[in-house]
């Protein structure tokens, strides 16, 4: 979560960044896009690929790894050092997500991972909101943004010990899993191009997709746009802390009751409109007191998320050694959504010369999610939940 910190944070440092490396709107959105880009690519192929390793030592390595590609972004003498460092560091973020994915799954009763993620994403907004306030006190004392990268790589290797030893698998669903394998009725893993096609996978990816563009778009202009609106950076810092902390509340109340309800479907279609009417609407002010009331209903909007991200833990009919390709299939499409955000906001600001009207377009992009509310039936409940035990 740490590391996701350190992506959506760039916002805050981006002036100071800008300032130092005279960036054009155009590249400020691309080193805005950079790290999700890496996501995109290789979310597939890398939960493919080390989904045959231990997950906690997958997990350990890209810790290290981040900590590593941190330093190097503080370092960076150039905007393409810079740009190359981001880029990687997605990738090394994403590849954390599929053995995540599966650890969550040896703890966790399927009809509890809704909660569980619910949990994350709150744990996530709580943190980040801490990240937000931060940051701005940090890069004032410091007075550079470089030691605020090297400060946070220290604190990104610090991490990674703590995870190398405490990190552990659940031994008894390992040898469960190895054991059915030896069955001679396993059940052979679902063919990748039927769980990538499967419609309430492809409806989660492009929901997804939409909605990362929204929220990269806000949250990578946001404290530009409040700038020059004559809005400091710690009001900015403030107010993206109540997007993520609301967000993250609601969505672990929701989480408890989401499944159950009959009008399920509604309440994900009402929280679409939110998200595209407040991220319009929070552009046109530079009232505090409005910021802070639309900025609640942004939040709000966000509870989709954890809800959302569930269904590529059930899908009906694939089996779970490959839950870790349809969650990185879902993270690939949210990289693909957060890395398209911020250059198309870059690149309309350039041609229409209003940042305000180019996050305005860009949150109409939340309208996509519609598909998916309307057409898969969120469940929660345990005997409506069909995966595959094998």
């Amino acid at each position: 979560m740490f590391g996701f910190i350190m992506v959506f944070t760039l916002g805050l440092l981006l002036p100071s960044i800008t300032e130092e490396l005279n960036l054009s709107p155009g590249m400020q959105g691309i080193l805005g896009s950079s790290a999700f880009l890496g996501q995109a690519i290789v979310a597939i192929p890398m939960a493919w690929w080390t989904s045959r390793f231990n997950p906690v030592a997958v997990i350990g390595s890209t810790i290290v790894l981040g900590a590593l590609l941190l330093v190097l972004q503080g370092w960076s003498p150039s905007f393409a050092v810079l740009l190359i460092g981001r880029f990687a560091f997605g990738i090394a973020l994403v590849t954390m997500e599929p053995p995540g994915a599966k650890l969550i799954y040896q703890w966790f009763p399927i009809n509890k991972i809704l909660f569980v993620n619910a949990i994350q994403n709150a744990l996530f907004g709580f943190l980040m909101a801490i990240g937000v306030l931060v940051t701005p006190l940090l890069l004032d004392a410091l007075n550079d943004w470089r030691l605020l990268l090297y400060l946070s790589g220290a604190a990104y290797a610090f991490i990674a010990v703590v995870w190398i030893l405490l990190g552990r698998q659940n031994t008894d669903s390992v040898d469960k899993t190895n054991a059915d394998e030896a069955n001679e009725e396993f059940s052979p893993a679902t063919p990748l191009a039927k769980v990538l096609l499967h419609r309430d996978l492809v409806l989660t990816c492009i929901g997804f997709s939409s909605a990362a563009v929204v929220f990269s778009s806000f949250n990578t202009f946001f404290p530009t746009l409040a700038g020059d609106k004559g809005i400091s950076l710690g009001w900015s810092g403030i107010i993206l802390a109540i997007n993520f902390i609301t967000g993250g509340i609601l969505g672990l109340i929701m989480s408890r009751y989401f499944g159950k309800m009959s009008y399920a479907n509604l309440v994900m279609i009402i929280l679409i409109i939110v998200m595209v009417t407040s991220y319009s609407l929070i552009t046109l002010t530079d009232n505090r007191g409005i910021l802070i009331i639309l900025v609640i209903f942004t939040g709000i909007s966000g509870a989709y998320f954890p809800i959302l991200y569930t269904e590529a833990f059930k899908l009906k009919g694939v089996t779970v050694n490959r839950i870790p390709v349809a969650v990185a299939a879902v993270m690939a499409s949210f990289g693909l959504g957060l890395f398209i955000g911020p250059i198309i906001t870059g690149f309309l600001e350039q041609t229409l010369g209003d940042l305000g009207l180019a996050m305005v377009i860009a949150a109409q992009f939340g309208v996509l999610l519609l598909p998916a509310g309307f057409l898969i039936k969120f469940t929660n409940d345990a005997t409506d939940l069909e995966t595959p035990l094998h």
